[in-house]
């Protein structure tokens, strides 16, 4: 996952005189990567890449505590200030008399491990100021208005989404999450009607309608009006795989789903929210109008995980003193003894699990790039390469040194490039184009000659890659094909490319394209020896008038195989509409003669007359 980071914005929760270069650098070489930085309006943006399991980096705020601990081990003082988990509730002005708006919320902590709410009145929905619309798109998120964007602001700063729901639109102000029943429908904010397939988180409310698609997207009857007056304030957290199946069924991809399936720290809601309500009170006039809702029935309880100065020596390949320096602004409590380093796991941190997680954190920033290289002190491992890719590589090589142009298309293709042939259908497809998996190379292929000839007419592509082969009530079987492809009339090359390849492929031509497609196997092991005959063959070579449809490769396929005494057919010649073919009789036992090999002629005549509709030139 990829976010956008402004520099202006990075510096709220970070606090430092290094350079957006420096930044740039010393991040990629101990953090996470920093693919690029460019300019948009002024603004310098860090383009980073966040692996899946840290999603607490998946933050303007998760960076800069990154950087924080990285930079000063490059001699660059850095601190991170404005840490969302020091927000407490008393920052808040709860007065009791004024606590007039009310919920009733039945929520279910398996589906969702924290829920916090808060009613806000006297809202006035409008414009965002300048400061909030330009970080806002500086990061590719749109401003909309100052109550939504506010949620935007909290999902990008803090790295947790959250919602706002117009409460008058609450029916009955009662609030009931669960599991969705197969077939129940919403419309979401975007306007799409969705039909559920069930076992997916969503609210009610008191008459039964659905108000959210939680972890993904709001319901469009609950959204945010300009008339909108009383703003319902929502955050939470979700159990991952529910928000992933549903995700996914549904092919309906969000920023806060992608956020929500990797699992979210339910310690960080609390001070999102307390954020939340004072950028409302500052940037819409709101009020405080009920007491804050929270739900949260299993806190989260610190845990230790140690790890054995041995091996963490063992794995780094030299001793590490400073360990405690390293963790520590990382969030990490640390102690140290004469054999051990025992960490104590902060709630945003859960990916650190076992003592291999403690030694990659101290190994990464201490910098991989100051860990000197060593040989080992054994011989290499025997490597055995596999039989299969070396034979794929092989084949990419030379196709590649022969002119041919590889492609690489999806695995998936419509319903009007399946035509009639049986394979697997795609559940939840993400477009029309993408919805069978291929039993074939070919589709992909022609469709990709089609979009080329705009450009030129003269193509020589191929491709390798896995077929999906039909097997009723199972799994498919995954076969790698080749598909290679000309423009024009190629059979002869394609004969020649699949005997040096030793392929036993098929050779066709479709519009104007010759095409050679052959399974991928690796060459066989057990080789057997033929030996020299030791009986002269009899060579016959005959001259056939053709029609344009004629194919060579189907004549050669079936006439080699019509009797016992034809040893080879191959084209000897083409020339206009004439095709000559030199047929080679051949018996392992004895010396043929003619008599032997006139009703075998006789009967290559028929079958090229009566299969194929050619006569031979007299």
């Amino acid at each position: 996952m990829n976010i956008l980071v402004p520099d202006s914005w990075l510096r709220e929760f970070l606090k430092t005189k290094a350079t957006p270069q420096q930044i740039k650098e010393y991040l990629s070489l101990c953090g996470p990567s920093v693919e690029r930085v460019h300019k948009k309006g002024g603004e310098i943006i860090y383009d980073i890449e966040i692996t899946s399991n840290r999603s607490d980096a998946m933050s303007i705020a998760g960076i800069a505590r990154e950087a924080a601990a990285i930079l000063p081990r490059f001699g660059i003082a850095a601190t991170f200030i404005n840490d969302p988990y020091k927000l407490k509730l008393q920052r808040l002005s709860l007065h009791k008399d004024s606590l007039s708006k009310k919920l009733t919320i039945k929520t279910d902590p398996k589906l969702n491990p924290r829920w916090t709410s808060v009613v806000l009145s006297n809202v006035k929905v409008g414009a965002s100021p300048s400061w909030l619309t330009k970080w806002l798109e500086a990061t590719s998120i749109r401003s909309l208005n100052n109550v939504i964007d506010i949620t935007n602001y909290l999902m990008r700063a803090y790295g947790q989404p959250a919602h706002a729901f117009d409460y008058d639109e609450i029916k009955g102000h009662k609030m009931i999450l669960r599991a969705s029943r197969k077939g129940e429908k919403i419309i979401t904010l975007d306007g799409k009607t969705h039909t559920l397939p069930g076992d997916d988180i969503v609210i009610e409310d008191g008459d039964g309608r659905l108000i959210d698609l939680c972890g993904i997207m709001g319901g469009y009857n609950s959204s945010i009006k300009p008339t909108t007056t009383n703003v319902m304030l929502f955050m939470q957290t979700y159990d991952p795989l529910h928000i992933r199946k549903t995700s996914m069924a549904l092919a309906h991809r969000t920023e806060a789903a992608g956020l929500f399936e990797k699992g979210l720290d339910p310690e960080l809601v609390l001070p999102t929210i307390i954020k939340g309500v004072e950028l409302m009170q500052e940037l819409a006039g709101a009020k405080v109008a009920s007491k804050l809702y929270d739900f949260y029935p299993s806190p989260y309880k610190p845990y230790t995980v140690s790890v054995s100065k041995t091996k963490l020596t063992a794995y780094i390949g030299e001793e590490i003193k400073d360990v405690e320096k390293i963790l520590t602004p990382l969030g990490f409590k640390t102690k140290t003894d004469k054999t051990s380093v025992t960490v104590t796991i902060p709630s945003w941190r859960r990916d650190v699990i076992i003592d291999v997680d403690i030694i990659e954190e101290v190994a990464r920033i201490y910098g991989y790039h100051n860990i000197k290289s060593a040989l080992p002190a054994t011989e290499p491992p025997v490597v055995i390469p596999d039989p299969q890719l070396s034979r794929e590589q092989e084949i990419k090589i030379r196709l590649r040194y022969w002119g041919f142009t590889e492609l690489y298309t999806y695995s998936m293709i419509s319903k009007e490039q399946l035509g009639t042939q049986k394979t697997y259908k795609i559940a939840n497809p993400l477009s029309a184009e993408w919805v069978y998996m291929r039993p074939s190379l070919l589709p992909s292929m022609l469709a990709a000659i089609r979009e080329n000839l705009k450009h030129t007419k003269d193509l020589k592509l191929f491709e390798l890659s896995m077929v999906y082969e039909y097997r009723k009530g199972a799994l498919p079987i995954e076969k790698p094909m080749l598909i290679i492809a000309w423009t024009g009339s190629r059979p002869r090359e394609a004969k020649g490319i699949a005997d040096v390849l030793v392929l036993d492929g098929a050779i066709s031509e479709k519009d104007g394209v010759t095409i050679l497609e052959a399974p991928v196997v690796p060459y066989a092991k057990k080789q057997t020896y033929i030996p020299i005959p030791k009986y002269p063959p009899i060579i016959e070579d005959f001259s056939f008038l053709v029609t344009p449809e004629f194919q060579v490769g189907p004549f050669i396929e079936v006439l080699s195989k019509i009797h016992t005494l034809i040893k080879s057919v191959i084209l000897l010649d083409a020339y206009e509409n004439k095709r000559t073919f030199r047929v080679t009789y051949l018996d392992t036992t004895k010396t043929l003669t003619n008599l032997d090999v006139a009703p075998v002629h006789q009967k290559f005549l028929e079958y090229a007359a009566e299969k194929f509709g050619i006569s031979p030139v007299i």
